[in-house]
């Protein structure tokens, strides 16, 4: 059909694309393979207790303004819930629980301020964070030289100990990237810094969804495009793109032929490159260089209990395999008593069995809370994403490809591509509203 816009993949990234490009009066069409919406980022009904599982935890920050402005626009912004302040709670092996919170003052001072009145760190890791801290004030940030150093050999570098990298450092790291410091690109695990910690408090802040992921926003992203003239449909399976003489004139879907005028391609780069024409992701660098990502997993391990563990909602943890622990019973107001772990970065867990993995969150969890010793375990369920996001490696970076391809018509979309940010939700609406704008500012 003419005059419309073909986006493949409803993801986070796809459906961002798609409500920006229906704000701007555009027609859009999005197809995606699975039966649900939200890809990697969304939510289930398990069936054995009813509770809505996510497929992998997500926690927000106050910095991730293109996420709110998405949220906003479909009306559902309320499902996030954000802390007046940062706070992160750390519990260690032996049972000892600490935190980190920052009171109300100017950048980067709440946050300097919240590890020194805090008794997650040493006397002399408080004065490591401070050094570190003056490494990322802005007349430094064009002479740090971490583009070609990984996560650890830049902390390393800046002074910071063994320690307080395992017990602090390492566990941002992991989080923010899901991948091992010492794989992780410093580089861009410093721009997270910039952004997160050391930015505004109102940006440090962390937020977390009350209901499950998908609600935040497939539903809502889906009927923002439908009550603009488009349409999103499920089980659509696309097997290439229509490509000749330089332009992308559509795409194939089965049996059918599907012309647009432009297509934003928002699937996971694995899934990409089987799209493209053989010759031309040979041919092509910016193609070709994808060709060299690599995925990093991420495995969630879901708990239910026959009685409260914890009063925490979520948790950072040292001196364990698992990494946090989220309440999920709190955290959406069920009353279950139903925790979910989160093991990322986890190349060296992923190919082990669900039942070893069980039993090394229990172990972790009986070393950690104390009330769990007593809990009856009644159910579980471990989720494997192998391919959770790829990894954010130093050479990574100049393989992540920019929206705009060397193909007339087709822009990329996704948490992989050129976004200077690593995998997160952020950076795959970030990525989707650019897509957007380039298809604007393409066509009349």
């Amino acid at each position: 059909m003419p005059d419309e816009i073909v986006i493949v993949g409803g993801g986070i990234a796809g459906l961002a694309a798609g409500v920006e490009l229906a704000r701007q009066g555009r027609r859009v069409r999005l197809l995606e393979q699975k039966p649900h919406l939200g890809g990697r980022a969304r939510s289930f009904v398990e069936p054995t207790t009813g509770s809505v599982v996510d497929n992998g935890q997500h926690l927000f920050m106050g910095c991730y303004h293109a996420t709110r402005r998405f949220l906003e626009t479909i009306g559902t912004l309320d499902r996030l819930r954000f802390q007046p302040r940062l706070e992160v709670k750390f519990l260690d092996a032996a049972g000892r629980l600490t935190s980190l919170r920052c009171p109300r003052l100017p950048a980067p001072w709440h946050l300097l301020a919240g590890v020194m009145f805090s008794r997650s760190f040493a006397a002399s890791e408080k004065m490591q964070v401070l050094r570190l801290g003056r490494a990322l004030a802005p007349s430094r940030a064009a002479r740090n030289g971490a583009d070609r150093l990984s996560v650890a050999a830049w902390l390393e570098r800046e002074g910071q100990s063994e320690n307080l990298r395992r017990n602090f450092w390492d566990l941002l790291c992991i989080a923010a990237m899901n991948e091992d410091p010492k794989v992780a690109s410093a580089e861009l695990f410093e721009r997270v810094l910039r952004l997160a910690l050391f930015a505004s408090p109102e940006d440090s802040r962390l937020g977390i969804a009350r209901v499950g992921l998908s609600e935040c926003y497939t539903q809502a992203a889906s009927d923002f495009i439908i009550a603009r003239g488009g349409s999103v449909e499920l089980a659509r399976n696309v097997t290439g793109l229509l490509i000749s003489e330089g332009v992308c004139r559509g795409v194939q879907s089965g049996a059918e032929s599907v012309e647009a005028d432009a297509v934003i391609c928002a699937v996971p780069w694995v899934q990409f490159t089987t799209l493209v024409p053989g010759e031309l992701l040979r041919s092509e660098p910016s193609f070709t260089n994808i060709l060299s990502l690599r995925p990093a997993p991420i495995i969630s391990i879901n708990l239910w209990f026959d009685r409260p563990v914890t009063d925490l909602e979520f948790a950072a943890l040292r001196g364990t395999t698992i990494q946090w622990l989220f309440d999920k019973g709190k955290i959406l107001a069920t009353g279950e008593n139903y925790i979910s772990l989160v093991l990322s970065g986890a190349h060296d867990h992923v190919g082990r069995s669900k039942e070893d993995l069980l039993a090394t969150a229990l172990d972790d969890l009986r070393s950690l809370l104390p009330e769990s010793r007593a809990a009856k375990l009644t159910h579980s369920l471990v989720v494997k994403e192998r391919f959770a996001t790829f990894s954010p490696s130093w050479e990574a970076e100049a393989m992540r490809p920019a929206a705009r391809t060397p193909v007339r018509g087709l822009y990329l979309a996704g948490d992989w591509t050129a976004t200077s940010l690593p995998a997160t939700i952020e950076g795959a609406v970030q990525s989707g509203y650019t897509a957007a704008r380039h298809v604007l500012e393409s066509l009349p």
